[in-house]
């Protein structure tokens, strides 16, 4: 199986996942932060839908969320006191709105396209399909975090399928 088979499979795992990570937890669970210092499931959740944002311009697609830059690790601040946190249902609905356009940008990519390079600050990711597999890296962690509170909430295990 070739890189870009096996990042298009990674895509499509993480779009299951995403919504089985999520399945059956409300906002105010979601608002709940169950220890100190930790993220809520709401922030994790729009953090993913931040995190696609790589893959969307990879894939050449355009997004308008109002909201994302809420969800950005690097704003300490949010970038405007009247922007509210959307739903989980609202952040589902975006993850799934853009979800299969990004996943066709993503598999149209050339090998050439893969391999051109990347401006990055770790070594081993500095071409577009190194960025790439970062990303869903960083999309597996992140729904892990997710799982974990799923469960801390009295849900049960995310399922795969």
């Amino acid at each position: 199986m070739e890189a870009k088979e096996l990042l298009l499979a990674q895509y499509d795992l993480h779009d299951t996942l995403f919504n089985n990570v999520i399945l059956d937890i409300n906002d105010e669970e979601a608002n709940r932060r169950l220890a100190p210092g930790i993220n809520n499931v709401n922030w994790l959740a729009g953090h993913l839908v931040w995190g696609q944002r790589g893959l969307a311009k990879l894939g050449g697609v355009q997004r308008d969320i109002a909201w994302i830059d809420l969800y950005d690790s690097q704003i300490s601040q949010p970038p405007s006191p009247e922007l509210k946190a959307p739903s989980m249902e609202e952040i589902k609905d975006v993850w799934n709105r853009y979800s299969s356009a990004i996943r066709e940008g993503l598999e149209k990519l050339s090998d050439e396209e893969l391999n051109a390079p990347f401006e990055f600050p770790l070594p081993a990711f500095r071409t577009q399909e190194g960025f790439w597999a970062f990303i869903n890296h960083h999309q597996a962690y992140t729904i892990g975090q997710i799982g974990i509170l799923r469960r801390a909430l009295g849900k049960e295990a995310m399922k795969y399928f």
